[in-house]
């Protein structure tokens, strides 16, 4: 289980979460992270356009 607190100006969040299964949090994070990478884009904005 998983616990965590988030406070937003004067509200309090009080978050848990339960894992169930055989696989540690570990890689359940992992591959959360994983699939909330966004896509690489170009920092010039990728038109094309060379100087």
């Amino acid at each position: 289980m998983e616990q965590q607190t988030i406070t937003m100006g004067r509200v309090t969040y009080e978050l848990q979460r339960v894992f169930q299964g055989t696989r540690p949090l570990s890689e359940l994070m992992a591959e959360r992270l994983a699939q909330n990478i966004p896509e690489d884009r170009p920092v010039d904005g990728g038109d094309g356009h060379g100087v």
